[in-house]
């Protein structure tokens, strides 16, 4: 069975990436120097309580 195949029976469409270039050396440089790191701890599990349930306070 060949990829086009596989993809058609899993129900997953190929993506066209006719004239798409992706990035080029400039856009990855400008990348790496807008990415930073957080200075401020972040709490995962406070972020998903808050998901979750939102400023409700317990009772």
């Amino acid at each position: 069975m060949d990829s086009m195949e596989n993809q058609k029976r899993c129900g997953v469409k190929p993506i066209d990436k006719t004239g798409k270039t992706g990035l080029t050396r400039r856009k990855k440089e400008i990348l790496k120097s807008m990415m930073g790191s957080v200075s401020y701890p972040i709490d995962l599990n406070k972020i998903r309580e808050w998901a979750k349930y939102g400023d409700q306070e317990e009772s």
